[in-house]
């Protein structure tokens, strides 16, 4: 009797518990939304509006940048053996310190002591200076060097524009702060300016040149300021004045007729949708062609299209060496021709006429 009452009361807690189950199962229902991250239809808008503000809050320098150095885990030492490891670069110690101290910090520090009382403040510490401006010499020289064996054809006026673009303060800041410079710098003011991250910068090939020697200081500038070309046009980076005038000196002296203009199509004439192309001849022969909207305009782009087939920095030239390609490559100490000595002849050049 026992036995049947427990098998009774077993069978019915389990019905129990099945109708129980039925009844309390819960079903996950995913919408499409928050099947694909879907977000409230306010907060692109909004985001959008938070990231404008910043920016404009930035550019007015109303916008506080915390210093890396105030976090707590912040480790200066450790900080600067990173930085070399992560350029594969060997530094001194001291050396790196020193091109990394700008002058006002120097001054910075100085003032500080003699607010503290301190009236003969003693810093054993050098700024960047002198490390700046031999760093300034090597990438100066190499990048004249390196251009002149890369492009052996163009005028030694337009090899010290682009030296003179790659040395400018922009290209340095940008490189620098490219590769970290931003946070180690000790300077007074926060971020870097411009100017101060293209010292360091400078300072830094300085002082891998007192570290490692020229040919490692040599690929540094190679990899990092002179890779600054990929992608840019030389040609818009150096922009002949009178190119027409230009144009006939060099075939002149290479012994050719003057540049003849010719209208080889037009469309849309009189129209506001108006384009013409014109080719450059010389003694019968093509040497360059130019679009424009008008005929003046076209004039000018053929005339500057037979000067970069002249020398040779059209878009279809092979491209500035770099990488193990530009370990073949030998530099070039001697300047390329001028523009009043450039001619075929001189340069032997492949175009005939």
């Amino acid at each position: 009797m026992a036995t049947k009452l427990k098998l009774g009361h077993s069978l019915c807690t389990s019905l129990l518990t099945r109708v129980a189950r039925k009844q309390l199962t819960v079903r996950n229902i995913n919408t499409t939304a928050s099947v694909f991250a879907i977000e409230a239809r306010w907060t692109a808008p909004y985001l959008r509006d938070l990231a404008k503000r910043k920016k404009i809050m930035e550019e007015k320098g109303l916008f506080p940048q915390d210093k890396r150095s105030e976090y707590i885990e912040w480790n200066y030492d450790a900080e600067l053996y990173a930085f070399g490891k992560r350029l594969q670069e060997e530094f001194e110690d001291e050396v790196l310190r020193a091109a990394l101290t700008d002058a006002s910090y120097i001054r910075q520090e100085i003032q500080r002591q003699q607010d503290l009382g301190v009236s003969s403040p003693a810093l054993m510490m050098s700024s960047n200076e002198e490390l700046s401006d031999g760093g300034a010499k090597v990438i100066t020289d190499y990048s004249s060097k390196f251009l002149r064996a890369a492009l052996p054809l163009f005028p030694e006026e337009g090899i010290s524009a682009v030296t003179e673009y790659l040395s400018s303060e922009v290209v340095l800041a940008e490189v620098g702060f490219g590769i970290g410079l931003r946070d180690l710098i000790l300077c007074q003011e926060h971020p870097p300016a411009p100017s101060t991250a293209a010292r360091a910068l400078q300072a830094v090939v300085g002082a891998l040149h007192a570290s490692s020697g020229l040919a490692r200081t040599q690929a540094f500038v190679r990899d990092f300021v002179l890779a600054h070309l990929s992608g840019k046009d030389i040609n818009s980076i150096w922009k002949v004045e009178d190119p027409m005038k230009v144009l006939s000196g060099i075939l002149a002296r290479s012994g050719c007729g003057e540049p003849e203009p010719r209208i080889i199509f037009q469309s849309g004439k009189n129209t506001i949708q108006a384009v013409y192309q014109v080719g450059i001849y010389t003694d019968k022969n093509f040497i360059g062609s130019g679009y424009g909207e008008t005929v003046g305009e076209a004039v000018e782009q053929a005339t500057h299209d037979a000067l970069r087939r002249l020398f040779h920095t059209t878009d279809s030239t092979t491209p500035l060496p770099f990488g193990p390609a530009a370990a073949d490559l030998t530099l070039k100490e001697s300047s390329n021709l001028t523009l009043q000595d450039w001619s075929l002849e001189k340069a032997k050049n492949v175009v005939s006429c």
